[in-house]
């Protein structure tokens, strides 16, 4: 099969379909990265703690799958005409089902493609965005928690006041009292590192809520959704853009 407008040849498909498997590590480094903000919120680890320790090993994990899956893809000859891009999928399009349907078409090009596309892509994808999700839910608690025990502490101190004067006590002791080995210190920084990382992975969530939908449509239907690829075609290109907006504009975890 061809697409409109397509320009290429066996070897450029090749080329794209690498570069495009080396997308696995960017969901990757969004998982390190909820991972980072999960030791700072949670178990409250230093920047140079988390550096010295764990550093080197979130980047292995996150650099050595994306790289080793889209190497392997090139002797297996996975890399051919995927809608609207090259990446892992069977040559000519219909040989092969989006579940490993049978079909009348002979394969010539990347067999059992759907299944490499589950075991090198979309089962490591969704387990990140399970795990994000995880930890998003423990940060939210870690956090709450962190609060109430605040804020208990307020009230043992002058039990007169009410939650809403406690909460306004919060804002003044924070702005009394920001010594780094202060309650009121860790609260706040708490609540900055939690809100960047709410930022940081609701970029993720945007730009991978398309190519998650369209692949449960795929199971389902045996189609693609030219909607949900749209989507696709727009956003996810667009996590970096999104990132640097969180970076440049959110709250800063001191």
């Amino acid at each position: 099969g061809s697409s409109w407008g397509a320009v290429g040849n066996i070897q450029t498909c090749t080329a794209q379909g690498f570069f495009n498997q080396l997308i696995l590590g960017s969901p990757l480094y969004n998982l390190m990265l909820a991972i980072y903000y999960l030791l700072l919120g949670r178990y409250h680890m230093t920047e140079e703690e988390i550096a010295k320790r764990y550093e080197l090993y979130m980047h292995a994990v996150a650099i050595v799958p994306s790289v080793g899956t889209a190497i392997a893809g090139i002797p297996l000859t996975l890399y051919n005409s995927a809608n609207l891009w090259c990446w892992i999928a069977a040559y000519p399009t219909g040989s092969e089902g989006f579940n490993g349907q049978d079909s009348d078409i002979e394969c010539e090009r990347g067999h059992g493609a759907w299944l490499y596309r589950w075991v090198f892509f979309y089962a490591p994808l969704w387990f990140i965005i399970a795990a994000i999700t995880v930890i998003m839910i423990m940060l939210t608690v870690s956090v709450r928690r962190e609060e109430k025990r605040f804020i208990e502490m307020m009230q043992r101190r002058d039990p007169s006041k009410g939650a809403n004067q406690t909460d306004q006590s919060i804002e003044d002791s924070t702005e009394r009292d920001l010594s780094p080995f202060s309650d009121v210190f860790n609260l706040e920084r708490s609540r900055k590192m939690f809100y960047q990382a709410v930022f940081y992975l609701g970029a993720f969530y945007m730009c991978w809520w398309a190519p998650t939908l369209n692949r449960m449509i795929q199971m389902i239907n045996g189609e693609s959704s030219f909607f949900f690829m749209l989507a696709t075609a727009i956003f996810l290109p667009l996590q970096g853009f999104f990132n640097f907006l969180v970076y440049r504009h959110g709250p800063c975890v001191a």
